[in-house]
């Protein structure tokens, strides 16, 4: 075997080395690409971040989209049927919303359920019985539980007029008392009343 033949056999072999490792290198790369964008999936939507977009229709098929109430305060809030704290919630719910809408303040409350196909057929019944008079919302295929990273229900969002989070309230709340609302009237400009209940 001549010196030439040597040399090409460790051209061969170091450029084989080479590619090996520039494709472990570019596999790797690919690898924290992808659990660096998933992780994403899993961050909770946080204070003072943008709270994610989302179009939906309500029962009668009117569609909404959380950009066009950018200017109002909106009260977003995750609920099912089966939810009893839900339930026990949504009175008070209403007596804000109707308080709220009296005011006429750029204000908006809507209740997107998260029944799934299977349950969806009781929501109508549901809202009749509550007397509940805000937008109910409707996602049976969760489009909404991924982006906002929901824990369970109820969950409630307060997003300010420029579209960001300005609260978050996991599990229920009663939206009568004095400190339940204290986030959405600072960001109404409204000073709290004696009507409100004490808290």
């Amino acid at each position: 075997m001549n010196e030439d033949t040597l040399e090409e056999g460790k051209k061969t072999r170091s450029g084989s080395r080479f590619s090996a490792i520039l494709i472990a290198l570019v596999i790797l790369i690919g690898i924290v690409g992808i659990v660096w964008r998933n992780s994403s999936k899993y961050e909770p939507v946080v204070v003072g971040a943008y709270a994610p977009a989302f179009t939906l229709t309500d029962m009668n098929g009117k569609e909404y989209t959380l950009s066009s109430l950018r200017g109002k305060v909106v009260f977003i809030n995750f609920w099912a049927t089966w939810c009893k704290s839900c339930k026990d919630e949504m009175p008070s719910m209403q007596i804000l919303y109707t308080y709220l809408k009296e005011k006429n303040v750029p204000f908006e409350m809507l209740a997107i359920s998260m029944d799934r196909v299977t349950t969806q057929k009781n929501i109508g019944t549901f809202v009749n019985s509550m007397g509940l008079k805000f937008p109910i919302l409707l996602d049976p295929w969760g489009k909404t539980d991924g982006k906002y990273k929901l824990t369970g229900v109820p969950e409630t969002y307060i997003i300010d007029k420029e579209g960001r989070l300005a609260e978050k309230v996991i599990g229920p709340r009663d939206w009568e008392t004095v400190g339940a609302v204290q986030t959405i009237f600072k960001l109404l400009d409204i000073k709290p009343e004696a009507e409100a209940k004490g808290g």
